[in-house]
């Protein structure tokens, strides 16, 4: 997740109402998430364990920025947006100068020890450890915010270990290939997580919430080969490529398995989503927050509490995007309109691909422990049914009327009929424009202007600190060298 999703979601509100919708916090820069109450300081009054394993993103010019003074008992991970797969280094160009630091933490301290390992099997070990190590009457909240399937440093974006690539050889782009090996390292780490849960006998009483915040960056800055097809859009724009994602939700509280919902929800709902499933009081929520709480919803399948989403509004670039109801309405551009007309990775032909396996993923170790703990279990004939509804496909047929914001002055789409934001019905539906755009006003009012960026790379160098990225401002010289 990038800097203003990881905001929305620690704070249950959107990022312009906390000046953090522009670009993701770089090195040596002073931002950081703004003062005030976020989601696991929430969970550590109600008695939780809070445990970060990965990327914090959110700033550390200060240790008091960082996710041990920010509500975590324990943060294993990394602080910039990004970092290397088995030597953990972070390489960033400043003023026509590269500076490469070592970013692992475990808790305040350099994780030097990690290095070789390979980071989703470090961070899953750590996931692993910490469930097995934990005192059941204690709950629980743990977060791995995974670096995978991130692109890493130029020269080496994409890392995966040879075995997991080798297992790929049908596909014969090679980076796409190194990209589906971390995605599968990924997917056994999600099922060793659950296997733990399952042997500590903690998953009868437990809620994973499996989330991603924006689309693929499948070509330009930090692409990683990444796919959206059959959206248009990539990651940093507000077409539904870059703004629509999948997310799974499992826990035995839920009445009815096997739901697929398009419902609108937003990333900040999952603040006060996941803090009523936790048995907290709503009433002790901060009232000013934009999250709706979305858990009824999901346990008794219920249409979404949620009729509108506000995408962005980013008042530099101009660019901002607005769902209500079924309409989406777009203003403006993100990139210079670089992105405006990619609609996703032609589908190559004469490629023989292994047939989808559901038998694999029903006896996977995610697969066997769910259903172990679930009331009422899927069967594989289900599997089959619940991936072809969650498939996305452009309306057969349809008519295409292309838009491009960068010269039209607004983009207006029906997107549960055009999910793939072919056909631009703003000509046709003028009133609608005008509610929009109205909405859109509205939002602005209560819009903070985005924290400039302030660098600080002469202090923050990391040669100044043992070669590690950390923070530099106020701390004890004790603290700094650590």
């Amino acid at each position: 997740m990038g800097t203003p999703s990881r905001a929305a979601l620690f704070t249950g509100k959107y990022p312009t109402r906390l000046g953090m919708q522009g670009p993701s916090i770089e090195v040596s820069e002073k931002r950081t998430l703004p003062e005030g109450k976020i989601l696991p300081q929430y969970f550590k009054e109600m008695g939780y364990s809070t445990y970060l394993i990965g990327k914090w993103d959110l700033g550390y010019s200060s240790w008091n920025a960082t996710p041990t003074q920010r509500g975590f008992d324990h943060h294993f991970g990394y602080f910039n947006e990004f970092t290397s797969y088995y030597d953990y280094l972070s390489t960033w160009k400043m003023k026509d100068k590269e500076y490469t630091g070592f970013d692992l933490r475990r808790d305040k301290a350099p994780s030097w020890e990690s290095v070789g390992g390979y980071a989703t099997d470090v961070f899953t070990e750590y996931a692993v450890n910490t469930i097995q190590n934990h005192e059941p009457s204690t709950p629980l909240f743990m977060m791995v915010s995974h670096l995978a399937v991130h692109s890493g440093n130029e020269g080496k974006p994409l890392e995966a270990p040879q075995d997991a690539i080798n297992k790929l050889k049908h596909i014969v782009d090679a980076n796409r290939r190194t990209y589906a090996a971390m995605v599968t390292k990924l997917d056994e780490s999600v099922g060793t997580v659950i296997q733990a849960l399952a042997a500590k006998g903690m998953l009868q009483n437990t809620v994973v919430a499996f989330i991603s915040d924006n689309g693929a960056p499948s070509i330009g800055h930090f692409r990683n080969w990444g796919s959206n097809y059959p959206l248009r859009g990539i990651k940093d724009t507000l077409f539904e490529g870059g703004v629509r994602s999948v997310a799974c939700v499992w826990s035995p509280l839920l009445v009815q398995s096997g739901r697929v919902s398009r419902d609108l929800m937003h990333i900040t709902d999952w603040l006060p989503t996941l803090f009523t499933a936790a048995g907290g009081d709503s009433s002790l929520l901060d009232l000013d927050i934009d999250g709706i709480d979305q858990w009824a919803s999901l346990v008794y399948d219920l249409p979404s509490a949620r009729s509108d989403v506000l995408l962005n509004i980013d008042e530099k670039t101009r660019n901002a995007a607005l769902r209500l109801s079924n309409w989406k309405l777009i203003v403006g551009s993100s990139n210079n309109g670089s992105y405006n007309g990619y609609l996703g990775e032609p589908v190559l032909e004469n490629i023989q691909e292994p047939q989808y396996d559901l038998n694999a993923v029903y006896e996977s170790p995610a697969g066997q422990s769910v259903r172990k703990a679930s009331y009422t279990p899927l069967d594989v004939e289900e599997y089959a049914r619940i991936k072809n509804r969650a498939t996305v496909k452009c309306a057969p047929n349809g008519e295409k009327n292309p838009c491009d914001p960068s010269s039209n002055p607004v983009c207006l789409y029906d997107i549960p009929s055009d999910p793939c934001e072919e056909n631009d019905l703003a000509k046709y539906f003028p009133s609608v424009v005008r509610r929009l755009k109205r909405s859109l006003v509205e939002y602005r009012k209560d819009l903070k202007p985005q924290l400039e960026q302030e660098f600080d790379i002469e202090k923050a160098d990391p040669k100044l600190f043992k070669y590690t990225w950390n923070p530099w401002i106020g701390c004890a010289d004790v603290e700094c060298t650590s």
